[in-house]
Parts: C-alpha cells; structure tokens; sequence
C-alpha cells in the first residue's frame, strides 16, 4: 500500500515576489505554489543552478521539508537571472 504525502499548495511567503517583464512587476508571488507554476509557465530557459535551486526548494517547501521562506531568495534569483537572458 502507498503513503499519503502532505503538499501544501496554500503556503505563503512573509513577503510577497514581484514580477513581470519587460518594464512592467504586474505580477504578485506569493508563495512557492505561485513560483513553480510562474517558472513552469513564464521562463524561457528552464536551466541553470539558480533555477533548479529554485525548483528544489519551492517543491521541499510545499512538501513542508524546508520553511517556505527559504525558498524565496532563490525564486528571486532564479527571476532575476531569467529576466537578463
């Protein structure tokens, strides 16, 4: 038999992401449920250490293995490279 897994899609940061593209920070994250879907959905290069970091510590948070705090910095990080690309 198999074993039930805790997500939690409802988590969220104490500060909300900001982004965007181009000129325009029109989008609100507010969490690491809103990070991967904006990295599985918005970034053109699904590449690189800051976004796997990203991707790996966005996923642990929602499986409530790490703080979801902790997976903000680098969802910033991973935006921020995407956006000089």
């Amino acid at each position: 038999m198999g074993k039930i897994i805790s997500v939690s899609f409802n988590l969220t940061w104490a500060r909300p992401v900001y982004v965007g593209d181009a000129e325009r920070l029109d989008t609100t994250i507010e969490g690491p449920a809103d990070a991967i879907r904006w990295m599985r959905y918005r970034f053109k290069f699904k590449q690189g250490t800051a976004y796997w970091r990203a991707q790996t510590l966005c996923h642990s948070a929602l499986l409530q293995e790490v703080h979801q705090d902790f997976a903000r910095q680098p969802f910033f990080d991973a935006w921020l490279e995407e956006s000089h690309l």
